[in-house]
């Protein structure tokens, strides 16, 4: 079985490392996967390392950049050209971008065209909405667009039920979605170069944007502060809220212990801290989640979707009701303050990301579901 998959990015995010875990592992499957990526000019470097890494890996991958989404017919031709060239006749696409450039070339230029298509999330601002408590749904340009893609698609899977729940709650695709969940590969050697000595660490890990939650982290550490003076946050990631961040950490005067690290991954630094805080009001995984448990650094996260579908609370990590920043605090005081507590909940942790989190898992449920309507 041969399928491109076909992913249109600006960086390398929850679906890009995805594939990046995925595409090997599905080879032991008699999957045989080349991929796509499509991505604007100026994003073109940390595509190019992206590919490398992934033909460094037996995964052959290209790299078509875009001059603009004007651009969208241009290339849904050239991926025509190199599909009808390999005598691919499956294209399995990510991200909502992608999805409708796959329906462009079966519509315009290759009827027998097969599409999957994984559902990596939906409308950033209605998720928001949906982890604020306001689910009304939005009859809007996003919305309609992707009922004309979903309907065009022949096979859509969700990486959790949150993401399976919302398409299926708003009325896109013929039926209920069929999740598989993330999985990683991430061999652990946090045990030897665990650095926990002197002054208390927290990290929290992710884009900063509304939806990820970092304004509750901020309003929650100076009663953190008041019991740890020497402690430090270490918040990896950039985005659009970070001056609104920093300007918020300056008002509650704990600015100074704060480190904006920029964009890094969670095994740059879990082994200097005590604790991953993921205050998320929704996630469509969360991949930080269990790279966190294969990390074996314990973590305390909003009870949200989809993190109360991957985390045991008090078994796997600690919940806190959502925009809750007292209770928040009060959590991470108590993990602070209890060692013992910390190892057992990432000794089970890391026992669920053994037992179920991994890639093999899940590209074992993935060609599962291929050869339940390809063969």
């Amino acid at each position: 079985m041969r399928i491109l998959h076909l992913i249109y990015t600006t960086g390398i995010a929850g679906a890009e490392k995805y594939l990046l875990y995925l595409l090997p592992e599905l080879k032991k499957y008699d999957v045989d996967c080349e991929l796509i990526c499509i991505c604007p000019n100026q994003n073109m470097v940390a595509l190019q390392e992206y590919c490398a890494e992934m033909n460094a890996k037996d995964i052959k991958a290209s790299l078509f950049t875009i001059t603009s989404k004007l651009s969208y017919l241009n290339t849904a031709r050239k991926v025509y050209k190199y599909l009808k060239a390999g005598e691919i006749h499956i294209i399995h696409s990510h991200l909502f971008s992608a999805d409708f450039i796959a329906v462009l070339i079966k519509r315009l230029f290759f009827r027998k065209l097969v599409i999957l298509s994984t559902k990596h999330g939906y409308e950033e601002e209605y998720l928001l909405q949906i982890g604020l408590g306001n689910k009304k749904i939005r009859y809007n340009s996003y919305y309609y667009i992707s009922r004309w893609v979903i309907n065009n698609i022949d096979y859509n899977l969700a990486v959790s039920q949150a993401i399976s729940d919302v398409y299926s709650y708003v009325n896109l695709g013929k039926e209920k979605m069929k999740f598989v969940h993330h999985g990683i590969s991430m061999p652990l050697q946090i045990d030897e170069e665990k650095i926990l000595s002197g002054d208390p660490k927290i990290l929290m890990v992710g884009r900063m944007a509304q939806i990820k939650g970092h304004v509750y982290l901020v309003e929650a550490l100076p009663e953190v502060i008041r019991e740890f003076p020497k402690l430090k946050l270490i918040l990896a990631g950039d985005g659009p809220l970070k001056e609104e961040l920093i300007q918020k950490a300056k008002a509650l005067n704990v600015f100074q212990h704060i480190d904006f690290v920029g964009f890094g991954s969670p095994k740059k630094y879990a082994a200097q801290c005590q604790i991953m805080i993921l205050p998320s009001l929704f996630e469509s995984f969360g991949l930080v989640y269990i790279e966190s448990f294969a990390l074996k650094i314990p973590v305390i996260a909003f009870d949200a979707e989809a993190a109360n579908q991957i985390i045991e609370n008090n078994e796997t990590g600690i919940f806190v009701p959502k925009k809750d920043s007292k209770a928040l605090a009060e959590k991470i005081i108590y993990l602070l303050n209890s060692p013992s507590e910390r190892n057992r909940i990432t000794e089970n942790a890391y026992r669920k990301y053994l037992e179920y989190y991994t890639a093999e898992r899940m590209a074992r449920e993935t060609a599962e579901w291929y050869h339940s309507f390809l063969d």
